[in-house]
């Protein structure tokens, strides 16, 4: 058989390996190696809701650099903020005004906050929420649902040689996601103990009812626990004022990041006057929290948000392309929907045998990046996803599906590997 040419993907991919551990930066974003020469490595560009890998190929993309691109690739409005603000300077020695205008944002759209500050990664400032709720507490032990980052409070069950000192383990009890008699059983068994709950308001999967939120919201209000939600993916994204706004349950603490910039790196760590207030009592502090360019990016993005029907358009959009890949299944005879919700969707493979959906599952994404769509696990919708955007991928996505089900028949021995 002719040996396939190897891609600049995978050459740059080869190349990284030697000086890169992982060959990335982020885990999400580490090469399926499965979909050598199908799936880019590396993306050269964006515009809009499309990429251009390093081989120039384009794609529809659904991934949005793991969720913060919401308005587009290089929007013009963030884009021409931040080029202004670098006519002025980057970082100064003393404070920015631009702290005060997107703070004073924040607290406009935000339920929760009262009180702001910032940090740069969504991980950050899901650690300094901990620090605050430890500090007003007085209590140690933390309940996490769902992924909150590489922290070593979070991080406590994985590999023994991790780095995380063992004692940790001690500190922190873990809840999954959406399992409402664990959550009554722990919290109530631990109690007063608990400094505070941090979880994510919701977990992009088909449990869309908010009942969960609502009943953490419930017990750690009886034991005196803070609530923290970790918005770092649903922050400006479900609605301009989060998952809390959405569900209509309201958290002492939160976290937000993703979204809040168009993928300008910040993040804010926001809540009730009464617990940020603790900030004053002890320094918690990182010199590039106050970046400008991230400021005056974040800043523009909420102001289209605000004065645009952002989030009605990717509602509605998402829901233009769930309805579309429930036709295409039904048409194809699979046992297959569009699950969660519209503006981070997926499509759920479900056949009573789950090795099958597995493989489904796996060759429809091998075959998306054949037919120019970029989709991992969610599909998230943009700004900038046109009706024709999602029309094509719709059709295209027809076309993927019905080449995965006759490779399935054939490829029985695949081993799916995630994409995150």
């Amino acid at each position: 058989m002719r040996k396939r040419k190897e891609t600049h993907s995978e050459r740059y991919y080869r190349e990284a390996l030697k000086l890169i551990p992982w060959g990335t930066q982020t885990n999400a974003k580490r090469p399926v190696e499965a979909f050598a020469g199908i799936m880019p490595f590396y993306i050269n560009r964006g515009k809009g809701c499309r990429i251009w890998d390093i081989d120039g190929k384009e794609y529809i993309d659904y991934r949005m650099a793991l969720g913060p691109v919401t308005l587009g690739y290089c929007y013009p409005e963030v884009d021409q903020a931040v080029r202004e603000q670098l006519r002025n300077g980057v970082l100064f020695s003393m404070a920015s005004p631009l702290e005060l205008d997107l703070a004073k944002l924040l607290v406009e759209v935000v339920p929760c906050a009262e009180m702001v500050r910032f940090m740069k990664t969504g991980e950050d400032a899901n650690s300094c929420n901990v620090r605050v709720a430890r500090a007003y507490t007085g209590r140690e032990m933390i309940v996490t649902c769902g992924y909150q980052g590489y922290s070593d409070w979070f991080q406590t069950a994985g590999s023994p040689t991790n780095g995380v000192p063992a004692f940790m383990k001690e500190h922190v009890r873990e809840i999954p996601w959406g399992d409402l008699e664990a959550a009554e059983k722990v919290i109530r068994h631990y109690g007063e103990k608990i400094a505070c709950v941090i979880t994510v308001p919701y977990d992009f999967h088909e449990n869309t009812s908010g009942d969960f939120v609502k009943l953490l919201r419930q017990l750690t209000s009886e034991y005196g626990a803070l609530l923290v939600f970790d918005e770092v993916l649903t922050g400006f994204r479900l609605s301009l004022g989060g998952a809390q706004e959405y569900f209509g349950v309201t958290p002492d603490l939160a976290s937000f990041a993703k979204a809040m910039a168009n993928g300008y790196p910040i993040s804010a760590f926001v809540g009730k006057r009464a617990y940020m207030e603790k900030l004053n009592d002890f320094v918690l502090t990182t010199t590039y929290a106050g970046e400008t360019l991230s400021m005056a990016a974040a800043i523009a993005t909420i102001g289209v948000m605000k004065r645009e029907k952002v989030h009605a358009h990717l509602w509605k959009m998402g829901k233009r392309l769930m309805d579309g890949l429930n036709e295409v299944a039904r048409g194809l005879g699979i046992e297959a929907y569009a699950a969660g919700l519209p503006p981070a969707s997926f499509l759920k493979f479900a056949a009573p045998d789950e090795s099958k959906n597995a493989r489904l599952d796996f060759l429809f994404r091998r075959e998306l990046y054949r037919q120019g769509i970029f989709a991992s696990v969610r599909w998230f919708i943009s700004y900038s996803h046109k009706q024709n955007d999602i029309d094509e991928t719709i059709e295209k996505s027809r076309i993927a599906l019905r080449r995965a089900l006759l490779a399935e028949g054939k490829e029985k021995d695949i081993i799916p590997i995630p994409a995150s």
